[in-house]
């Protein structure tokens, strides 16, 4: 796996919170946004499945990932718990991206809430 500063030079100056999961469906890497916006420090959310995030059915982001190994490009939406137990309803636009000699998916995250940005 690439560091962190790999990661970041990719996810600079995004707006939304972003994070790349493994083919397992586990956080390989979560932007600062991201962290923030869930709570959790970089090392915690890195230990999660993003299953595990997923408040309306775990199941479900399994399921878009099968989805997407199959059609390179999905969006769904969601809804997703923060670290204090709070939830908030998001849009997830995964997208293919190398990484070394792996493949992660890329994963937004769009507030769907109206403001647009995931607080």
């Amino acid at each position: 796996m690439r560091k962190p500063g790999h990661f970041k030079a990719s996810s600079d100056g995004n707006r939304d919170p972003l994070f790349y999961v493994d083919g397992n469906g586990r956080v390989a890497y979560a932007d600062e946004c991201c962290c923030s916006s869930l709570g959790y420090a970089r090392d915690e959310l890195v230990a999660h499945a993003m299953a595990d995030l997923d408040v309306i059915d775990p199941g479900q982001f399994r399921a878009m990932v099968r989805l997407h190994l199959r059609s390179k490009a999905s969006r769904f939406e969601s809804v997703v718990r923060r670290k204090d137990g709070t939830t908030f309803p998001v849009e997830i636009n995964i997208t293919d991206e190398s990484h070394g000699n792996r493949t992660l998916m890329k994963c937004e995250l769009h507030d769907m809430r109206g403001g647009g940005q995931v607080k």
